[in-house]
Formats: C-alpha cells, sequence, structure tokens
C-alpha cells in the first residue's frame, strides 16, 4: 500500500505553492517550538528549592533536539521546492512520518486514559488531546502534499532526461556524398 496522490493542495493551489506553504509553516512552527523548549531547558527544570530536575532537564532537551531536526527539515523542504530537488523533500517527509505517528499513539493513549480516568481535569485534558489529534491529521494530509510534489518532479526529470534519449533519424542527403 502507498501513499495516495494528490493534483492539488487544498483542491485549489498546485503542489509546488502547497509545498512551499507547508515549508515555511513548519519552519515557523518549528522555530517556535525550539525557543520555547530551549527556556524551558533553561527555566522549567528548577524546582520550588532551587534544584534542578533531571527527568524534566532530559525531556526538554530531548524536546528541543527533535524541534531543532524537524527546524532543518522544514527549512530544507523550503531549499527542495525552489531548486525542485525531490530528493531533499524525503527528510521532511520522513521526520514528520515518525512525528506524526508518535503523535497518534499519544493522542490514542491520552484517550484511554482518559476514558479510565475520572479526574477533575477531564476537560482539559479532551482539549489537548484533541488538539494533538487534529495535528496528527493536518501532518497527514502535508505528507500527502509533499510526497505528490515529490513524485511530480520525479515524474518532470524522468521526462527531461528521456525526451533526447532515442536517436533522431536525419536523412541522408545525395549532394554531401557524391561518388
Amino acid at each position: 500500500m502507498g501513499v495516495p496522490m494528490i493534483d492539488k493542495c487544498c483542491y485549489c493551489a498546485t503542489l509546488h505553492t502547497g509545498t512551499l506553504i507547508i515549508g515555511y509553516v513548519y519552519s515557523v512552527w518549528a522555530l517556535l517550538e525550539l525557543a520555547i523548549y530551549c527556556l524551558l531547558v533553561t527555566l522549567a527544570p528548577l524546582g520550588k528549592d532551587g534544584t534542578v530536575s533531571v527527568h524534566k532537564y532530559v525531556l526538554y532537551i530531548t524536546a528541543a533536539s527533535v524541534s531543532g531536526i524537524h527546524l532543518i527539515c522544514s527549512v530544507l523542504l523550503v531549499v527542495a521546492a525552489y531548486k525542485k530537488l525531490a530528493s531533499l523533500t524525503l527528510p521532511w517527509t520522513i521526520v514528520t512520518g515518525i512525528i506524526t505517528a508518535i503523535y497518534f499513539l499519544l493522542s490514542f493513549t491520552g484517550i484511554s486514559l482518559v476514558l479510565q480516568d475520572e479526574g477533575e481535569m477531564l476537560e482539559v485534558e479532551s482539549i489537548v488531546i484533541c488538539i494533538h489529534l487534529a495535528r496528527a491529521f493536518v501532518s497527514v494530509y502535508c505528507i500527502i502534499v509533499v510526497h505528490s510534489r515529490h513524485k511530480e518532479i520525479m515524474h518532470q526529470d524522468d521526462e527531461l532526461r528521456f525526451q533526447h534519449s532515442g536517436r533522431i533519424y536525419h536523412p541522408v542527403k545525395i549532394e554531401d556524398h557524391v561518388l
């Protein structure tokens, strides 16, 4: 089973435009996440008594690293869209696919935990789960758009490469070959 192919992004824009928009939005989003996690690394691990929580520190460092990798891949996606390089779309597709799978896993685990728990914070937890689930579905659509653009670039490259690969028949002129 493969990734579905589409011809347009959001039924109105070309795949090139959609890939550029996705690259820019994900770059800004990853940059904001990276900035927030960097702030959390420096401020949040401190406890009430001034000690550093190692668990929080490791969590925020890991989240900042993932955001940094996602930022690099998103910038590569923008470069790939401008330069029409299909190979540079793959890192973004792979990293976003992994992150999306994790969001789905966390959302479904959260739904399971909310259904089992009857705490007072069910509304807030349900909203957070719905936001993460919606983000995962949007990411799946973005992956489909970028993958379709990848295939479109590959098809264009193949057409250009094979367009002049055959031999062209040139008739022999008798005047050029006098006996």
